[in-house]
């Protein structure tokens, strides 16, 4: 069972002066900003004090990139609590956590947690829970960081103005649907998953791009 719970996490440029998104993208200097929220699991018996949660970055073929001013790739945000058991912190952000123009997939690496009773533990693995909250497209969310992204946006539109106009394409994209968020959950933030689908999708997008299938903003169809 998982200790803490990261939601809604995002990547990309944050626009201060709005609250909004370019999501999956660096801004004109390199810098990418994160955002995401996190909950002290409800089993808790500690309250948080702080937590340091470790992210890594990779590029389009899965290998690990840093951050050209700072030499370094794993780093960490720190939020401050209290935190109580089943409650959360939200709208957690980091600016500018890395410059690279590289950057085209981030995962969480592992956590450092503070109680208030004066214990401190180290978070890996199954001990940090994700939630992705979306309507599919499981696999390209997680290699991408979002399900509101470039990548996904073209994706998504395959899925309804294609594969869902056959019978066989409905077929395969339900028993994606019934097999994808499992693996995601236990594998997704892994690097060699990271590695295994990134370059299959790229090039299944730029194929679809090429084809003439949009990367702008997307409302998906019921079907």
């Amino acid at each position: 069972m998982s200790k803490i719970n990261i939601t809604n996490f995002k990547w990309g440029e944050y626009h201060s002066y709005n609250g909004t998104w370019a999501l999956c993208k660096c801004n004109s200097a390199g810098g990418v900003d994160i955002g995401f929220d996190v909950q002290n699991s409800p089993s808790s018996t500690k309250t948080i004090k702080y937590i340091t949660i470790y992210f890594t970055p990779y590029n389009a073929v899965g290998d690990v990139v840093g951050c050209t001013a700072r030499n370094q790739s794993t780093i960490g945000l720190t939020i401050t609590g209290p935190i109580s058991p089943g409650k959360s912190e939200n709208g957690c952000l980091g600016d500018n956590m890395w410059w690279n123009y590289s950057i085209r997939s981030i995962s969480i690496s592992h956590a450092v947690v503070q109680y208030m009773d004066g214990s401190e533990e180290k978070l890996t693995g199954s001990d940090i829970g994700t939630s992705y909250e979306f309507n599919g497209c499981y696999v390209a969310t997680a290699i991408y960081g979002s399900y509101d992204c470039p990548q996904v946006w073209t994706l998504r539109r395959y899925r309804d103005n294609t594969l869902a106009k056959t019978w066989y394409g409905r077929v395969f994209v339900r028993t994606y649907y019934a097999i994808s968020p499992t693996l995601v959950k236990w594998f997704g933030d892994t690097a060699w998953f990271q590695r295994l689908w990134r370059g299959k999708l790229d090039r299944l997008v730029a194929k679809l791009q090429s084809d003439g299938v949009a990367s702008t903003p997307y409302e998906d169809q019921e079907w």
